[in-house]
């Protein structure tokens, strides 16, 4: 995979310019990139605050899949992500920088006092025992994932450097910035967002071409790894806040779904949702 990045001032929104190229007939590989976008937005159409500092970058693929297996690549890419902002900062740091199913990678804050976490593959000892609240996470970058014109835009956007005047940004996740990470200091802003971006297309690449030919499966071990909700007392809700599964986070299969435990001990796979830590 040979990546041919576009990179402009300012755009309403990176994933419309990649939209166009694919309704024309781009092949697969454009990268469309912007310092600031004035429309740009996530998964299910979600605002995304994208003032200079972070990384608003938006990819052209042609997959030769299966239409089954097209998802799971929103989960290739937060791997990616994972690896690349991971590279870029201390053994400690990068520790804590986790994928959160399905389309987010989180840095884990430090558990607070009396909080705790369910082991894998467990059980709370009762209903009601102490979980880790709704703020054991702060994202670090949203993914979203179009199929569109024949082929799909992946939506990539990353907190890498804190803007001039804080955004106020919808929903629970607070948001983190690769410079709390003690990443971007030894470099000119700009270059830094640009490392982020190198990194990430650096990473992109065999996990991409791995994930066109086997599919998930292969990559479901390093998933569940680093996977911020495994062994979480969680609900997970459609986007109504209807509730379509409750229990304890124990991994992800080779479809991509979350494997939610139930009291009874059954496993049941959730293949979209939002996941709420209890």
């Amino acid at each position: 995979m040979e990546f041919r990045v576009e990179c402009l001032e300012a755009v309403g929104s990176t994933n419309e310019v990649v939209k166009e190229a694919l309704e024309a007939g781009e092949p697969e590989g454009l990268v469309v990139r912007a310092r600031r976008q004035t429309g740009g937005y996530g998964r299910q159409g979600r605002t995304w605050a994208s003032p200079e500092g972070g990384l608003y970058m938006s990819l052209l693929l042609r997959p030769s899949v299966p239409p089954a297996q097209l998802p799971t690549l929103s989960l290739v890419v937060g791997l990616a992500v994972r690896r690349a902002l991971a590279s870029l900062v201390t053994l400690a740091e990068a520790r804590r920088i986790q994928v959160k199913w399905p389309n987010d990678v989180v840095y884990a804050e430090a558990p607070a006092a009396g909080e705790r976490r369910v082991p894998a593959g467990s059980m709370p000892d009762a209903p009601g025992a102490p979980g880790t609240g709704g703020k054991a996470f702060r994202k670090l970058c949203g993914i979203s994932l179009e199929a569109h014109g024949g082929g799909v835009c992946v939506g990539i956007g990353v907190n890498v450097l804190p803007p001039a005047r804080p955004a106020e940004l919808p929903g629970k996740n607070a948001p983190a910035y690769l410079a709390d990470l003690g990443y971007g200091f030894t470099c000119e802003a700009r270059g830094a967002v640009d490392e982020v971006a190198a990194a990430v297309l650096r990473e992109l690449a065999p996990l991409y071409e791995r994930w066109e030919a086997a599919g998930l499966g292969p990559l479901v071990p390093e998933y569940d790894a680093c996977a911020a909700l495994a062994g979480r007392a969680l609900t997970v809700a459609d986007r109504n806040g209807a509730v379509l599964a409750e229990g304890t986070a124990v991994g992800i299969d080779e479809h991509g779904r979350l494997l939610i435990r139930r009291p009874d001990g059954t496993e049941h796979p959730v293949s979209s949702g939002e996941a709420h830590i209890l």
